[in-house]
């Protein structure tokens, strides 16, 4: 099954910050929602335990991300790929950032999805995916807000 997802944040913190801290895979492995456990692996790369809860399934899946395409100040790649419980995905998210003194973080998302997961319908998929996707994006957001304009602070 494929999703494409997308949306926008807006962020009252310059442009530069926002980039230093999507692309970095300390702030993003304490980000990460659900993650029952995430270590960095490097610069780039996250392994993760994710616990997933959707309609009458709840599974968790193993996961690697991969920051990517770095473009300072104002485009990333993210990919995420992970498997469990009879189900795997794989996810290719780009980010682009605006603005200077506040950002606005433009994000886009396709996602395949097979096994348990993908029987369980078009509808009721991307409905979860839509709200999970919002709930990682608050999570990101808020952790963005508290690390603050401080370059030290993360």
């Amino acid at each position: 099954m494929q999703l494409h997802l997308e949306g926008s944040e807006e962020l009252n913190l310059p442009r530069e910050r926002v980039f230093q801290l999507l692309t970095d895979s300390s702030f993003l492995a304490k980000s990460l929602p659900d993650a029952q456990d995430a270590k960095v692996i490097d610069e780039s790369n996250i392994e993760a335990k994710l616990k997933i809860g959707m309609a009458f399934l709840t599974t968790h899946m193993a996961v690697k991300l991969k920051i990517a395409d770095r473009v300072p100040p104002g485009h990333a790649r993210l990919y995420v790929e992970g498997s469990g419980s009879g189900s795997n995905m794989k996810i290719t998210s780009d980010f682009d950032l605006e603005g200077e003194n506040a950002t606005k973080l433009k994000w886009a998302a396709d996602a395949e999805i097979t096994g348990v997961m993908a029987g369980m319908g078009s509808s009721v998929l991307k409905g979860f995916a839509e709200k999970k996707v919002k709930e990682v994006f608050a999570g990101i957001k808020n952790a963005i807000m508290k690390a603050g304009p401080d370059a030290g602070h993360i």
